[in-house]
């Protein structure tokens, strides 16, 4: 297994011509990972979020994310983002701060526009690889670590039953501060859009919450997220998804009362598009000040 891991691996090196960023299933929760101006719309939270895809698989693809967002003062709200994701001996990481400014629409539509600047870094883990050969691989970089800068936009509309988010977590290019082209490769920016609302049912307090994420990645498929959860009187949310990568998920979420919001998500491959059939897992919690 530990082969498949590292041709993958290989092959993500040689095909990567976009960020490297989240995939996670309850995206529409903390978007504040690929967009800033999603702070403050909560008010002030705190997050914590674990994803792990291809569950049984050692040294599989792990995300660990964590985001603070402050509650606005005068339309002004600030933020903190952690996110780190690593696949094999790879490991990439970002810290952002984040800001964003609230403006009236019409009707009670609010518009929040964003923007987020950090520092991104990557290490690879050389002595991680089991090599039969100690010959020089070209596919295979010499440099172990590397940190470029951060700097993403976004904006958010957001009303009593709907949303619509659109942002980027960077549109620089980290070839340009690497010199090693083999560590880094070129990353050009991806553009997320997340639009969702929710429908009342008329009876029990309960809703249909239909949501789409689309993931605008540069030279290669787009990856489509379309998805519903039953939602009853905004304590407890049930339902699922299926994303163009060929997975589906389900997932849950419990809202208390003392403020902590509890989630769980997996998925599962499907098709012969499926990188790995095997399902994942990702774990959330969130606690509202």
């Amino acid at each position: 297994m530990k082969k498949f891991v590292l041709a993958f691996f290989i092959l993500l090196n040689l095909n990567t011509f976009a960020q490297i960023q989240e995939n996670m299933l309850m995206e529409r929760f903390f978007m504040n990972a690929f967009n800033p101006a999603y702070v403050g719309s909560e008010g002030k939270t705190i997050s914590v979020i674990t994803r792990t895809a291809w569950s049984g698989i050692a040294d599989a693809p792990r995300t660990n994310y964590l985001y603070y967002s402050g509650a606005p003062k005068k339309n002004l709200s600030f933020g903190l983002s952690v996110i780190s994701n690593k696949v094999f001996i790879d490991t990439r990481s970002q810290y952002t701060l984040d800001a964003s400014y609230r403006l009236k629409l019409n009707g009670n539509y609010f518009l929040n526009l964003g923007i987020k600047a950090g520092l991104a870094s990557k290490n690879t883990d050389l002595n991680g690889l089991d090599r039969i050969t100690v010959e020089d691989n070209p596919f295979i970089s010499a440099t172990e670590q590397g940190s470029y800068p951060v700097f993403g936009l976004g904006f958010l509309i957001q009303g009593d039953k709907f949303f619509f988010s659109l942002g980027t977590p960077s549109f620089i290019n980290p070839e340009k501060y690497i010199n090693d082209a083999t560590f880094i490769q070129n990353q050009n920016p991806i553009l997320y859009l997340v639009t969702g609302t929710d429908i009342d049912f008329g009876f029990f307090d309960s809703s249909l919450k239909p949501y789409l994420s689309v993931k605008f990645v540069p030279k290669t498929t787009n990856q489509i997220n379309v998805g519903a959860n039953y939602n009853y009187n905004d304590i407890f949310e049930l339902g699922g998804g299926y994303k163009t990568t060929d997975y589906i998920y389900i997932m849950a979420l419990l809202k208390l009362k003392i403020g902590i919001d509890v989630g769980y998500a997996t998925d599962f491959g499907i098709g012969n598009n499926a990188s790995v059939p095997r399902s994942g897992y990702e774990l959330f919690a969130k606690y509202r000040f």
